[in-house]
């Protein structure tokens, strides 16, 4: 294997974690529910009394639900179970990513945590407006870095001059997937220290 080969890899590992507990729920889950559908069929075709409802039972009543109940209630429940039904398939079965970049390096693998992004965009966000550190506040993304500073009061802040310096720490870490600042400068300031 090519070194920048084992490098990809050993990249996606380290930014995409395994659904396989889900995927090995989901699987025991069906085994379960067909084991028990089987089961029954076998006990029905033996004429022996059922584990819990007979496939004739079951069927009877799902085929002739009681007058009183709504057409619109069934098909929304249905609907729901739908859903949750895909919606779980769909985390089974799609790649999970964790809270992490990669760096472009060319002599090898580079994985930076969001938490470690977050906090050198804070540190330098906070350097740039002159505040306390604790009055900026940084989320990360897939794709972009949002930056929420709270002023002193009093003090006015360039919001212009904060974005150029996040976005020139961004750029000095050449994130993949690069990373996309969004600055917010709240209009109530705090004490200053």
């Amino acid at each position: 294997m090519t070194t920048p080969a084992l490098y990809r890899r050993i990249l996606r590992r380290e930014t995409h974690s395994s659904r396989s507990t889900i995927a090995i729920t989901l699987a025991v889950a069906l085994v379960v529910v067909f084991a028990w559908i089987g089961t029954e069929s076998v006990l029905a075709l033996l004429s022996q009394p059922a584990l819990l409802v007979a496939p004739r039972d079951a069927l009877t009543a799902i085929t002739s639900l009681p007058s009183d109940v709504a057409p619109a209630a069934i098909i929304a429940v249905g609907s729901i179970v739908a859903v949750v039904g895909l919606v779980i398939a769909v985390f089974a079965l799609a790649p999970g990513r964790r809270a992490r970049h990669t760096g472009e390096v060319t002599r090898t693998a580079v994985v930076v945590d969001n938490a470690v992004i977050a906090s050198a965009l804070a540190r330098t966000a906070s350097y740039t407006a002159n505040v306390d550190p604790d009055q900026v506040i940084v989320t990360i993304g897939h794709r972009t870095a949002e930056v929420f500073v709270q002023p002193s009061s009093g003090f006015s802040i360039d919001k212009a001059e904060i974005i150029e310096a996040v976005n020139q720490q961004i750029d000095a870490f050449a994130l993949v997937p690069a990373l996309r600042a969004k600055v917010t400068v709240e209009r109530k300031g705090v004490v200053g220290a």
